[in-house]
Formats: structure tokens, C-alpha cells, sequence
């Protein structure tokens, strides 16, 4: 696995999308301080997971944004995307390449995504743990990483440690535990307190449910007291409103007479009205059409004498244009006459100027011919001065050199005498080194073959163990779910079967007695029960069938009509109240007509016929066709009211939400808050939830099944990887050690070759440099007698040439003189043609001025006598006009006059009839004061009779026909009145009743023994956290301290090469806690004495944190680390050396290094340069060196 490309955009100074392309080897990021490159190491930080601001230089999460710049505006998001190459299968995912995206809104919102399927920071944290990568990792080493291995705290250094050790995901997983050890505890705690709780509550609650018992058995007796008073009243009321009735009917009888008489004359006078308002119409409208013929006249004589006026203004307007006309014309022609003037006096001066540039081109030309000469003389007087200057430089210098020759020469040859002695030397350490290297390198290949192996078999146990563990954790949640669904749903059978045991919902007096007949009280009674026990009916039509039924879902069926007539005397005797009851052999329905039904059907919003909707035994058939027979089910109220209009209420009609149509007219609904509510539904959810919970514990049971199945396999398969690995660590602990010496051998042989091949090297071009030191001083010393030679000819040139160069300069000074002046004769020809061409040019603007307004004005004379056209064809239509009002205007006025007449009659006719209405009216008014005196009676009566009915409904939710259920002989009034005051006396005594306390007693008991199980479970579980945390404390330490142990050795290692000798080791604070245990580092570098790594200098420092980081990478390489700028405190000499180790463990790590030391630039295979070329804004190019190079 290793970094393939890195996406920015938004992120700190990257606003623009940025990517940087990573291949294998070494890359480095160079640019010079305050350009951002170190945000590049934060960009991958932050997509690896980072929390901490600070460890990415912030202080809020807001900071990674793009805050803008003067020119530039912020961004409102950031976003980093880090690609993996995972062809390996490093990461546990199924793709060859992984892609990571984090992307942060200013709106504080935070996503997260795994090659674009978005996911938690969990996931992204869990992905790379062990791996070395992630936030808490060792892949990202910047000066921060240096710091803590540096920090005093020895235990800030832990960190690095555990993740190389590969401990962090058993921590985690350690510290899951704990939390879930210390949530059971709390829970425990809770429980203990409720269970504490409930217990005081048990038996306060018992005796309140005894007084409550008691008091409801009074209660419902006070109540069936009550209603039959009620009834009474009712029933008193009734007979007196029947004989206020009859009264009221013969008062009517005369009221309709006199109502018939009062009509005709009604009639008669509709019929005066009528026509008396068609003529006041008539006669309105020949007004109206009078006034208007008038208003007509008047306007078309005042249009006649308005056009006249305008016809007269117009042709006044037309002389005034043709006026204008005429003196735009002369204008014109004036204007002509200047531009023409002005045109030859334009010719005149061009033909001057053509003349002057002639001349001007003649003096140029002798001008340019001076300069030129003057030119390349003045060029060749300093080129003589120069070459003089630099004979007179190269003598001086060639005297130097015949000097120097001579000591390099001598220097040379004590040089050639050394090197061979070095030569000999070194090739006898070769001979040695090569016979070494091949008796470790075939050790080595040997051990990878069976590292190979062992490593394949490893990988295919952990894929198995993976997805074990995936397919466990799957079978759990199954479990979980499974077992919460059963807990919900056996609760709530529980429930429905309490109530339908005790059967909820039906009243008292046939609940007591259904109780009686199950204990055998009543010997071979022949009782099959209650409606509702017998029948039952879909989900979809129970509201429905239960409203049609309405208290008949209480009814009690018996076998014969003497086993009724015997249960009634049962209830009589053990005064249980009052129950109706079916005989099968006695009741029998009527259904509805087939035809009818056919017609029914058709109707839109029809359900069904009730009794079809029933399921029931076929003995009960003529009970069910009794009740539900003439009974329709339809969707809504709508189709209802439809229906029952269509066929005039022939039929009950009940909707699927309960409101019903009666046979009367009358319209029930509402809410259905009644006593029989959900009593047919009750047996169906019964069903229907014992099934669920009968197929739920099977799932249960084969799900635990699996998981035992699956724990078993775990457990087996942890055994022999623990087993594999610790094989692995051994063969891999031999090579590293065999890899080190052979990695030591090689160095050498290197550094020996290369030393030699450089010595031989140097030797050969030693030899060379003698021979030519010795030619090139018999040259230098030749050529030292032709510089003087020349120097001495070269004085004598320049002398003669200044002469003729003086003579140059004077003839030059009066062709510029002469130039000047034609120069100004020029330009004063221009500007006179300059100012002709613009008084044309105005000449021009005018004449098109003029023309323009001459066109604009004949226009406009066009126009005007268009208008006088239109006017006096419009004067000739509005004198045809006046003629034709005049004529109508007399027309009107007779019709006027008859009209008003014709009116005073029909008014006369219709006073005499509204005299003989008055009479009759009168007499109707007496009648009606009577019958309002016997309908405020009635009005009276009967709201005594609705006072009592709702007080029968407010006390009891019981109408007048459900209320009749409870009828029975009570005497007088008053003595049930007595026996109401007894009653309520005793229910006094009982004082505050908490009728709820039967409930909460149950639900109270019930809790306390489902809260006792709880705490069962949950000490259970807190033993087996126990346990676990135990177990991975130990596994942790024996890891710890295993790994711990290799980086140590590596560390020494690591500390000698990059020092050069010395020493270096690793110490735990606390041998005792090896898991919370301080590291101290002790190290001595060559020629000093050991000592605590606080005691170096900032560099010595330094540079054993990177030894430390690099033994780590040695023992467990990760697929990529970052560098950012950790040599910057190291002198060169020890920045070759970490760029030498650095390119050495490159080949099993990809390194991405921020830098900006030549050293370690040297190295790289890549180089990205970042810049910043607009203030705050980074930039970023790449160069392949080895392309560069090449």
C-alpha cells in the first residue's frame, strides 16, 4: 500500500483545487518560509482524522477554512481527499484503491467518506488502527512529534510506542469495556434504587385496591339506581308534551283556513303589482330613453362647432410651414457655397505640404548619414580603448599564472605518491567484506522462504477470523432486535388476553353472569355466551359491525328459550342486573330484498351487507341475519346520506368509522368511545400476536444457536494465529538480524568501492593535470611576449582616429540646425489643414441639419391636412346625426303621457285589496299567539327531558334506548331517592377513593419482577466485562513488552549508524505497570560518557528522536510517513546522514518530506515547489529530478 494523490480545496491557504501526485521512493515539498507547505502535512492529518486544532496550528475548527484575502473571497468550505493504493489488501476493504474525504461548511457541519459512501469518524479511525497511519499514528512526523519524544514527561512518548506496538485497538477495545463495566454499575445502582422503591410501594397499593374494589361495586349500584329514577321522569315528561301536542294540532287546523283565504288575496295583489311594475318600468325607460335622445343632441351640435374650429387652426399652420420652409431652402444654398470655398483652399495647402516633406526627407537622409558615421566611430575609438585596456589586463595576468603553474605543478606530484599508497589498502578490506556478504545473503533468502509461507497461511486465518467477527456482530444485532420485538409484543398479548379473560368491555351484569356460568353456578344452563365471544370479523369492518350491533354485542345467546327464561330468573334471584338474551331456536332475521341488495351494490362507497362481513358458526345464522341482516357497511358518511336518500331510508346504514344512518332519519357519530369498543378486534390481535411471538422465539433460538456456533469457531481460529504469529515474530527477529549485518557488509563494500574507484579516478586525472601544467607554461610564456607587441601598435591608432572624429562632430551640428527649421515650416502647413477640414466638416453637420428639419417639415404638412379631411367627413355624419334626434325626442313624449296614465288606475285597484289582506291578518295573529303559548310549553318540557337525558349521558355515557337495558320495578320516586342517599352515605364513609390503585398494583407488581430479572442480567454482564478487561489487560502487556523490546535493539542500531559509533537504549519508568509506564531514553554519543537524552544539545536531541523514529519504522514500516521539516535544526554534515537512512528505508516506505535543506532535497525522486505568488494564496509545481537529471 502507499499515497497515491492528495486533493486540497479550501483548505487553510489552497482555496483553489489543488493536487499533488505521489509515486514510490521519496518526495519532497520545498518552498521558502510563510508559503504554506506545512499545510500540506496538515491537510493530511486533518483527513486522517485530527480533532485536536492545535496539533494542525488552530485554534477553532473554522480556522482550516479559506478566510479569504484582499483580492480574494472565503470559501464556505474545506476539503481534503487522500487516495491509498490498496492492491495489497493492507486496509480490510474489498477495492485496490481506498479513497478518504473529509469536508468541513462553515455552518459547523462535518462529512466524512470512504471512496464516496459517506461514514462516521469512527469508521475512518477504526480503518487504520495498528497500521501505524491515522491521527495518533507515526506516519505524520513533524516538529510537534519531536517535541513530545524530547518532552520531559516521559509518558507523552507513549503513544508512538503503543501504536508500534500494535496494543492501540485492544486499548480502545479495553476502554469500551470500561465504559460499558462503569454504565452496568450505574445502571445496578438505578435498579436498586427503583427495585427499593417499588418494594415500599407494594403494600399500600394492595389495601388501596381492596377500598377500590368496594367502592366500585357501590358505585355501579348508586349508578343503575339512578338511571331507573331517570327513567321515570323521562317517561312523565313524555305523556304531558302528547297532550300539549294535541291542543297545539287544532289551533293549526284553523290557522291553515284563514292561511288559504289570506293567499288568494295575496295572489290578487301579486298580480295588480306585477303589472303595475312592468308599467312604472316601461314608463322609467321612456324617460330614461328621452334624457338620453336630449343628452345625445346637445353633444353632436357641440362636436359640429368644435371640428369647424380645429378645420380653421389647421390651415393657419399649414401657411406657417411653408414660410419655414422657403428660409430653410435659402439657408442651404449658403451653406453649399462655404464648403465649396473651403474645399479648394484644403488643395492649396496640401500641395505646399508634399513639397515641405520633400525637402524634409533630403535633410534627413543627410542627417541619418553623419550620425551613422559619427556612430561607428565613436564605437570603434572605445573598442580600440577597450582592447588596449585588456592587452594591458591580460599581461598582468598571464605573468600570475606562469607563477602559479609551476607551484600546482610540484603540489601534483606528492598528490599521484599518496594515492597509491591508500589504493593498496583498500583493496585488501574488499577481499574480506565480499566473502562476508555472500554467507549472510543466503541466510537470508532461506529464512524469507519460510517467512513466505507463514505469512500466507496468517493472511488467510485473519480474513477467515474477519469475517467470523463481522458475521458474530451481525448474529448479536439480529438477537438484540429479535428479542426486543418479542418483550414488546408478548407484553401487549399479555394484556389482551387479561382482558379478554376478563372480559373488558362488557358490562357489569353480563361479565358477573358469563363469571357465574364458567364456575358452574348455573347447572346445565345452556348458555354458549356472549355476541361478541361468538362472532368474529376482519380489522377493516370491526368498528363498523360493532356500532350496528351496539349493545346487542352484549347480548347473551342461549340454546332454547327456557334456558333464557331460566337465566333470567338466575339474575333475578342473585339480583345481577338486567341482560338480554338470543334463543337460537327463537330468534330469526329478515333480510334485505335481493333485488334491492343488486341495486345496493351498485351504489358508490358500498362495503357490504353486515352480516356478510361476519364470521360465525352456521347454528347462529338466524340470530347474526336478526341483527345485521338489514344492516349496510358503506365507506364513508357521504355514500351514506347517498344511499339512504336513494332508497328513503329503507335500511340501517353504518360507515367504516361508526357513524351510523337510522331507519328514522336520525344521523349518529362522533367519536366511538364506548364500553364495546374493540371487543370483535381484541380476538384478532390475539391471533395475530401469538403467531409473531410463536415464530420470533424460533428465529431467537437459532439465532443463539449461531452465535454459539460462530464464538466457538473464533476462539479455535484465535489460537492458531496467536500460535502462527509468535513463529513469524521469531523468523522475523533472525532475519532483521542477519539484514542488519548484511545491510552493515554492504555499506561497507560500498564506501570501499567507491572510495577506491574514486582514489584511481583522481590518480589517472593527476597524471593528465601534469603533463599539461608543464606544456601550458611554455604557452603562457610565448604569448606573454605578443601581448607587449601589441599593446605598443595599439596606442599609436587611437591617436590618429580621435583627430578625424573632432571634424565629424562640426558638419553634424549644422545639418541638425537645418532640420529643425523645415520641422517647424512642416507643421505649420498641418495645422492650417487641420482647421479647414473642420470648418467643412461643421458646414457638412449643418447642411444635414437643414435638410433633415425640410423633410420634418413637409412631413408635417402632410399630416395637417390628413386631419382636415377626417374633420369634415366627420361634420357630415353629425349633421345627419342632430336631424335623427330631433324626429325621436318628439316620438317619446306621447308615449310618456299614456303610460302615467294606465298607472293611476292599477294603484287605486291595489289599495281596495291590501285593506281586505289586513283583515284576515289579524285575525291569524290571535291564533298564533295561542299556539306560541303551547310551543314555549312544549319548548319547556322538552328541555327537561333533554336536561335529564344529557344528565343520563354526562353521568353514565348512556342514551335513552341503551339506558332502557338497566329498567326495573323501583316503587315511588321518593323511596328510591332514599335508597340513592343510603348509597352515597356509604360511599362517603369509604372517603378518598384511589380507583386507579387495582391498576397501578398490578402494573406496580409487575414491574418489581421485571426490574428483579434486570438486575440479574446486569450483574452478569458486569462480570463478564470484568473478565474481558482482564484478559486484554494481559495480552496488552505481553505485546507491549515483546515489541517494545525490538524497537530498543533497532533503536541502538540506528543510533551508531547515523552517529557513527556510540550507544543508545530504551528504559521503562514502571517495570510493575508496564501499560502506564513512563520511556526514558538514554543514549551516548561517540566519545562521551552515557547520559539522560535531556542532557544533549538541541541537535544531539534532535537527531536521536529521528534515530528513535526510524528503528520504529525499521520494526513495523508503514505505507507512507510524512517528514515535516524534523532536520531543521541539524548541521549538514548530519543531514546527509538522515538523507542517506532516509533513502534506505524507502524502499519499504513511500516518504512524503516537507524541507528546505539541500541535503535531503538531494535524495528525493519528486520535488513539489510551493509558492506564493499571490499574497495568501499557495501554489504548487512538481518537478521528477530523476527526469531533470536526465
Amino acid at each position: 500500500m502507499h499515497l497515491r494523490r492528495l486533493e486540497i480545496q479550501g483548505f487553510k491557504s489552497f482555496p483553489d483545487k489543488t493536487v499533488l501526485e505521489f509515486d514510490q521512493g521519496i518526495t519532497s515539498i520545498v518552498g521558502p518560509n510563510g508559503c504554506g507547505k506545512s499545510n500540506i502535512a496538515d491537510a493530511i492529518r486533518w483527513v486522517l482524522g485530527e480533532q485536536s486544532m492545535k496539533a494542525i496550528r488552530g485554534s477553532k475548527l473554522e480556522d482550516v477554512i479559506f478566510v479569504g484575502t484582499e483580492f480574494r473571497k472565503p470559501v464556505g468550505f474545506a476539503e481534503v481527499s487522500l487516495t491509498l493504493d490498496n492492491s495489497d489488501k493492507s486496509l480490510p476493504l474489498e477495492y485496490s484503491e481506498v479513497t478518504i474525504t473529509r469536508r468541513f461548511f462553515r455552518s459547523g457541519e462535518s462529512e466524512y467518506y470512504i471512496n464516496k459512501t459517506q461514514c462516521r469518524l469512527k469508521d475512518i479511525y477504526n480503518l487504520f488502527l495498528d497500521t501505524g497511519l491515522g491521527k495518533d499514528g507515526y506516519s505524520i512526523i513533524s516538529q510537534g512529534k519531536i517535541d513530545e519524544i524530547l518532552s520531559t514527561k516521559s509518558e507523552d512518548r507513549r503513544l508512538v510506542f503503543e501504536e508500534a506496538s500494535g496494543i492501540v485497538k485492544y486499548k480502545i477495545r479495553k476502554e469500551e469495556a470500561e465504559k460499558k463495566l462503569e454504565l452496568t454499575k450505574q445502571n445496578l445502582v438505578r435498579i436498586n434504587d427503583i427495585l427499593h422503591e417499588l418494594h415500599s410501594h407494594l403494600e399500600p397499593l394492595k389495601e388501596q385496591a381492596e377500598i377500590a374494589r368496594k367502592y366500585l361495586y357501590l358505585k355501579n349500584s348508586l349508578k343503575e339506581l339512578e338511571i331507573n329514577v331517570l327513567l321515570e321522569l323521562i317517561t312523565n315528561i313524555k305523556e304531558r308534551l302528547k297532550e300539549n301536542e294535541n291542543v297545539y294540532n287544532t289551533y293549526l287546523e284553523n290557522k291553515n283556513k284563514l292561511a288559504l283565504e289570506l293567499d288568494k288575496i295575496a295572489r290578487e295583489k301579486a298580480e295588480i303589482s306585477d303589472k303595475l311594475k312592468k308599467i312604472k318600468e316601461e314608463l322609467d325607460l321612456s324617460k330614461s330613453e328621452y334624457y338620453s335622445i336630449e343628452r345625445n343632441l346637445e353633444k353632436s351640435q357641440g362636436e359640429l362647432n368644435l371640428n369647424n374650429e380645429k378645420i380653421k387652426s389647421l390651415i393657419q399652420n399649414i401657411s406657417r410651414i411653408d414660410d419655414e420652409i422657403s428660409s430653410l431652402e435659402n439657408n442651404n444654398k449658403n451653406i453649399l457655397d462655404s464648403i465649396s470655398r473651403n474645399k479648394k483652399l484644403l488643395e492649396d495647402f496640401r500641395i505646399k505640404h508634399e513639397n515641405l516633406l520633400e525637402i524634409l526627407k533630403t535633410t534627413e537622409r543627410k542627417k541619418e548619414e553623419i550620425l551613422s558615421n559619427l556612430d561607428t566611430h565613436e564605437k570603434q575609438l572605445e573598442r580600440m580603448k577597450g582592447n588596449l585596456m585588456g592587452k594591458i589586463s591580460l599581461l598582468s595576468d598571464k605573468k600570475v599564472q606562469i607563477v602559479n603553474i609551476r607551484n600546482h605543478s610540484e603540489n601534483l606530484r606528492k598528490q599521484e605518491t599518496n594515492i597509491d599508497k591508500e589504493i593498496n589498502s583498500i583493496s585488501n578490506s574488499i577481499n574480506l567484506e565480499s566473502s562476508k556478504k555472500i554467507t549472510l545473503e543466503a541466510n537470508i533468502n532461506q529464512i524469507t522462504k519460510g517467512l513466505n509461507t507463514l505469512k500466507s497461511t496468517l493472511e488467510s486465518l485473519v480474513a477467515k477470523r474477519r469475517q467470523l467477527d463481522a458475521a458474530l456482530a451481525s448474529e448479536k444485532e439480529k438477537k438484540s432486535s429479535i428479542y426486543s420485538e418479542i418483550q414488546i409484543k408478548s407484553s401487549k398479548l399479555k394484556m389482551l388476553q387479561a382482558m379478554e379473560e376478563n372480559l373488558e368491555g362488557y358490562n357489569k351484569t353480563v361479565k358477573t353472569f358469563l363469571q357465574a356460568c364458567n364456575k358452574g353456578l348455573l347447572s346445565n344452563n345452556g348458555i354458549r355466551g356472549a355476541l361478541g365471544q361468538l362472532i368474529s370479523v376482519s380489522d377493516n369492518y370491526s368498528t363498523a359491525i360493532e356500532i350496528a350491533l351496539g349493545g346487542a354485542i352484549q347480548n347473551i345467546v342461549t340454546d332454547t328459550e327456557e334456558d333464557a327464561k331460566a337465566a333470567i330468573e338466575f339474575l333475578k334471584r342473585n339480583k345481577m342486573g338486567r341482560a338480554t338474551f338470543l334463543p337460537i331456536t327463537s330468534v330469526k332475521g329478515l333480510p334485505l330484498d335481493n333485488e334491492k341488495v343488486r341495486e345496493i351494490k351498485k351504489c358508490e362507497g358500498f362495503c357490504g351487507i353486515a352480516s356478510e362481513l361476519v364470521r360465525y358458526d352456521a347454528e347462529y345464522a338466524g340470530i347474526i341475519l336478526h341483527l345485521l341482516g338489514r344492516v349496510v357497511v358503506v365507506k364513508d358518511l357521504d355514500s351514506g346520506i347517498a344511499m339512504a336518500r336513494k332508497f328513503n331510508y329503507g335500511f340501517r346504514i353504518v360507515t367504516l368509522d361508526g357513524d351510523m344512518l337510522s331507519t328514522s332519519g336520525a344521523i349518529s357519530g362522533g367519536s366511538n368511545d364506548f364500553n364495546i369498543s374493540g371487543i370483535l378486534s381484541r380476538a384478532n390481535q390475539i391471533k395475530e400476536l401469538a403467531s409473531d411471538v410463536e415464530k420470533l422465539k424460533n428465529e431467537l433460538a437459532v439465532t443463539e444457536s449461531n452465535i454459539t456456533s460462530k464464538i466457538n469457531d473464533i476462539d479455535s481460529l484465535s489460537k492458531e494465529i496467536a500460535a502462527l504469529q509468535s513463529r513469524i515474530r521469531e523468523k522475523e527477529n533472525l532475519r532483521l538480524k542477519e539484514e542488519n549485518q548484511l545491510s552493515n557488509t554492504i555499506n561497507n563494500l560500498k564506501v570501499f568501492a567507491s572510495r577506491k574507484e574514486m582514489l584511481e579516478q583522481e590518480k589517472l586525472q593527476l597524471t593528465e593535470q601534469i603533463k599539461s601544467t608543464e606544456s601550458e607554461l611554455v604557452k603562457h610564456e610565448e604569448e606573454l611576449k605578443e601581448i607587449e607587441a601589441e599593446i605598443n601598435s595599439l596606442k599609436d591608432e587611437i591617436n590618429k582616429y580621435t583627430e578625424f572624429h573632432k571634424e565629424n562632430i562640426s558638419y553634424r551640428d549644422s545639418i541638425l540646425a537645418e532640420l529643425t527649421n523645415h520641422k517647424i515650416e512642416v507643421n505649420s502647413v498641418i495645422n492650417e489643414i487641420k482647421n479647414v477640414k473642420k470648418e467643412i466638416e461643421k458646414l457638412l453637420k449643418e447642411k444635414d441639419e437643414i435638410l433633415k428639419n425640410i423633410k420634418e417639415k413637409q412631413n408635417e404638412k402632410l399630416r395637417l391636412r390628413s386631419q382636415i379631411a377626417d374633420l369634415e367627413k366627420n361634420n357630415v355624419a353629425l349633421n345627419n346625426s342632430i336631424k335623427k334626434y330631433q324626429e325621436e325626442k318628439i316620438g317619446k313624449n306621447v308615449a310618456i303621457d299614456r303610460l302615467e296614465e294606465e298607472l293611476r288606475i292599477l294603484e287605486e285597484d291595489l289599495n281596495k285589496a291590501t285593506e281586505g289582506q289586513e283583515n284576515i291578518s289579524r285575525n291569524i295573529s290571535l291564533l298564533n299567539e295561542e299556539m306560541n303559548k303551547l310551543v314555549v310549553k312544549k319548548t319547556r318540557l322538552e328541555a327537561e327531558l333533554e336536561s335529564i337525558q344529557n344528565r343520563l349521558w354526562d353521568e353514565y355515557e348512556l342514551t335513552y334506548n341503551n339506558a332502557m337495558s338497566f329498567k326495573k320495578e323501583i316503587g315511588s320516586i321518593s323511596k328510591a331517592q332514599k335508597e340513592i342517599n343510603l348509597l352515597k352515605e356509604q360511599i362517603k364513609e369509604l372517603g378518598t377513593v384511589n380507583v386507579s390503585a387495582i391498576e397501578d398494583y398490578e402494573k406496580t407488581k409487575e414491574r418489581y419482577e421485571f426490574m428483579s430479572a434486570q438486575k440479574a442480567d446486569l450483574e452478569s454482564a458486569g462480570e463478564k466485562l470484568e473478565k474481558i478487561i482482564r484478559e486484554m489487560n494481559a495480552l496488552m502487556e505481553k505485546q507491549f513488552i515483546e515489541q517494545f523490546s525490538l524497537i530498543n535493539k533497532n533503536f541502538n542500531a540506528v543510533f551508531k549508524e547515523l552517529f557513527g559509533g556510540g550507544m543508545a537504549s530504551l528504559r521503562l519508568t514502571s517495570s510493575d505497570n508496564v501499560l502506564e509506564s513512563g520511556i526514558e531514553i538514554e543514549v551516548q554519543p561517540p566519545g562521551k560518557k552515557l547520559q539522560n537524552m535531556m542532557l544533549l544539545s538541541g541537535g544531539e536531541r534532535a537527531f536521536t528522536a529521528i534515530a528513535l523514529l526510524f528503528s520504529i519504522l525499521l520494526l513495523k514500516p508503514v505505507s507512507f510517513c510524512v517528514l515535516d521539516e524534523i532536520e531543521a535544526s541539524l548541521d549538514d554534515a548530519n543531514v546527509a546522514r538522515f538523507a542517506e537512512y532516509l533513502k534506505k528505508l524507502s524502499d519499504k516506505t513511500q516518504f512524503i518530506v516537507i524541507t528546505h535543506r539541500k541535503g535531503t532535497m538531494e535524495v528525493a525522486d519528486i520535488l513539489y515547489g510551493v509558492t506564493m505568488q499571490e499574497k495568501g494564496i499557495s501554489k504548487v509545481v512538481s518537478m521528477k529530478v530523476k527526469d531533470k537529471a536526465g
